[in-house]
């Protein structure tokens, strides 16, 4: 919808994407979830045009389709509040996940980050609905929480859940950080997480892990090397540690928030700091 409004999609372009979008869209449209507003404007838009007519038998011409832009335009207050609405949620949970970061960096003398996307194979995840992908994620966090097999040792998480278009679909970026003095095999720790989504999601998710060699040296030849082991007296890694923390936050990614939700479902979320103040321990010496 964002490229009707902002001119940069022909007229007959806009035709064949109606012809071709429309009918799938109604077929698969679940009054139950929550959607956001470029979709809502969307629907709106279309059924002010062609109202109860069966959505099998529209047919989108010259003028529904010019009727269909100038309702669509109607909208374009709204798409642009909940646009700025998540740009500034990303600020606060960018700032929120930096202080999370500097309080466990401070807290251990090393770190094990380990970073690694969730997604679903091209070839399957037109199958993977978004209450398939709500329900994979919250098995996973309790596994995540349970601090089990490959989740031993875990001292914190983060993760952030997108909607990357055709090409990605549905995704998860996981930021784990481990006790650095019970682990240190980073590639091998992330492919055991990958494995254990492949495993849970029933052979549907895929994983990409970015601790190869050759990934971890271009990071290094860039001066931005900020997963694997990061040491607390090692200013410049705790520093590309938050940064690259920091792409679960970025604002700037508008287009990948997801376009659909089901009630009460969560897109981005970190552990919690435990601290002796807080729970009556003794300090933790690493």
């Amino acid at each position: 919808m964002t490229d009707i409004l902002a001119n940069t999609i022909s007229f007959n372009e806009t035709i064949d994407k109606l012809n071709g979008l429309y009918y799938p869209f109604m077929n698969h449209l679940n009054t139950e979830l929550f959607y956001t507003q470029p979709v809502l404007a969307f629907f709106s838009s279309t059924q002010a045009i062609v109202g109860d007519t069966y959505p099998e038998s529209v047919i989108w011409d010259h003028d529904k389709t010019q009727r269909f832009i100038n309702m669509l335009s109607c909208y374009r207050n709204d798409i642009e509040n909940e646009r700025q609405a998540f740009i500034y949620q990303e600020s606060q949970n960018k700032r929120e996940l930096e202080q999370y970061m500097h309080s466990l960096t401070n807290h251990y003398s090393r770190l094990l980050f380990i970073r690694i996307d969730l997604k679903y194979a091209k070839e399957t995840r037109h199958h993977v609905s978004i209450e398939d992908f709500d329900c994979h994620m919250r098995k996973f966090r309790e596994l995540i929480s349970n601090k089990k097999t490959c989740f031993e040792y875990l001292q914190g998480n983060a993760w952030a859940l997108e909607q990357g278009g055709d090409k990605y679909g549905l995704h998860c970026h996981l930021l784990l950080i481990y006790d650095g003095s019970k682990r240190q095999n980073d590639w091998h720790l992330a492919r055991e997480v990958g494995e254990k989504w492949k495993m849970m999601t029933g052979g549907l998710g895929v994983y990409y892990n970015y601790h190869d060699t050759k990934t971890k040296q271009d990071y290094e030849r860039n001066g931005r090397l900020g997963i694997g082991m990061i040491h607390r007296d090692n200013p410049k890694e705790i520093e590309n540690a938050i940064l690259s923390a920091a792409y679960l936050t970025k604002p700037e990614k508008v287009e990948q928030y997801l376009k659909v939700k089901v009630s009460g479902m969560r897109t981005f979320g970190h552990g919690t700091f435990r601290t002796a103040k807080r729970r009556g321990l003794p300090p933790i010496s690493k």
